[in-house]
C-alpha cells in the first residue's frame, strides 16, 4: 500500500536496470525447482496448476528477494524500524510468497505416504485462503485511498524499477484470484478464517509498535487523523474489508467447486 514499496514515480538509469532481474530469476528458479522436484501427478490438469504455483512461487521470490538488493536502497522501506515490514504491501506480500511455497511443494513434493500429503495440501488450502482477503486489501486500498486523497496516503516519489508497483499491487491481487479459479479444492475453511482475521489483526497491532519504535505511523494519512480515532477507522475498514473479501472467496469457492466436479477437475490437485 506504500509509493515507497512500488507505486507510480520517475524511474531513473539504474532502476531500468535492475528492472530486469526478477523475470529471468524466475525462470531459472522454476526451471529447478521442476529438475529436483518433478509433477508427481497423473493429470495434465494437475501438472499444469502444479506449473501455476512453481511459477507464482518463483516470481514472488524474486521480487521478494529484490528488496534485500542493494538496488533497493533507494526505497524508503530500506531504513528505519520495521525494515519494509512496516508496509502492509510487504507484509501480505510475504506471506503471499509463503503461501505459493507450500501450494507449490504440495503439488510437486515427492512421493510420500498419504497422510503426510494430505496434511501439507490441507496446508496449501488454509495458506492461500488466510492471505486472500488481506492481499486484495492492500490492491484495494492502494488505488482507493490514493484516488480519494489524491496522494496524501503516500510518502513522496522514490526511484524504483516499473515492475514493482505493477508486482506488489496488481499481480498479487491477480494470482490470488488466479488461485481461487484454477485450484482445487479452496475450502475458506474456519480454520482458514481465523488465520486470515489473525494475520490482519496482527499487522493492525504492528502498526502501532511501529509508531512506537520510529516516531510516527509508516503512512502519512494515519499520522494526518487523529489518534486514536483515526487510526481505529482506517484499520477497522481494513480489517472489515479483508474479512467481506474472505467471505466473498468463501461464497465463490461453492459453485467453482460444482463446475470443476463436472469438468474432471482433479481433487487432488493443489
Amino acid at each position: 500500500m506504500e509509493r515507497g514499496e512500488g507505486g507510480r514515480g520517475g524511474e531513473t538509469k539504474q532502476s531500468r536496470a535492475s528492472g530486469r532481474c526478477p523475470p529471468t530469476r524466475t525462470a531459472h528458479f522454476t526451471f529447478f525447482f521442476f529438475f529436483f522436484f518433478p509433477p508427481h501427478t497423473r493429470s495434465p490438469i494437475a501438472d499444469a496448476v502444479a506449473l501455476f504455483h512453481a511459477l507464482a512461487f518463483a516470481y514472488h521470490a524474486s521480487v521478494w528477494g529484490w528488496h534485500c538488493t542493494p538496488a533497493a536502497g533507494a526505497l524508503p522501506g530500506t531504513a528505519g524500524f520495521g525494515w519494509f515490514f512496516r508496509y502492509l504491501t510487504f507484509y501480505a506480500y510475504t506471506l503471499q510468497t509463503l503461501s505459493f511455497g507450500v501450494a507449490a511443494a504440495a503439488a510437486l513434493h515427492p512421493a510420500s505416504p498419504p497422510r503426510r500429503k494430505a496434511a501439507l495440501r490441507a496446508a496449501a488450502d488454509d495458506a492461500a485462503c488466510a492471505v486472500f482477503g488481506l492481499t486484495n486489501v492492500v490492491t484495494v486500498m492502494y488505488y482507493g485511498l490514493e484516488a480519494a486523497t489524491a496522494g496524501v496516503v503516500e510518502g513522496g516519489p522514490a526511484p524504483r524499477p516499473p515492475w514493482l508497483g505493477r508486482s506488489v499491487h496488481v499481480f498479487n491481487a491477480a494470482a490470488a484470484w488466479a488461485d481461487l479459479l484454477v485450484s482445487h479444492p479452496r475450502s475458506f475453511s474456519p480454520r482458514a478464517a481465523s488465520l486470515s482475521h489473525a494475520s490482519a489483526g496482527a499487522y493492525a497491532a504492528w502498526l502501532l509498535v511501529v509508531r512506537a519504535g520510529a516516531g510516527a505511523f509508516p503512512y502519512p494519512i494515519l499520522n494526518a487523523l487523529p489518534m486514536p480515532w483515526g487510526y481505529l477507522g482506517l484499520t477497522g475498514t481494513a480489517l472489515a474489508l479483508s474479512a467481506g473479501l474472505f467471505a466473498l472467496g468463501r461464497r465463490l469457492s461453492t459453485p467453482l467447486l460444482r463446475v470443476k466436479a463436472k469438468a474432471g477437475w482433479p481433487v487432488a490437485g493443489v
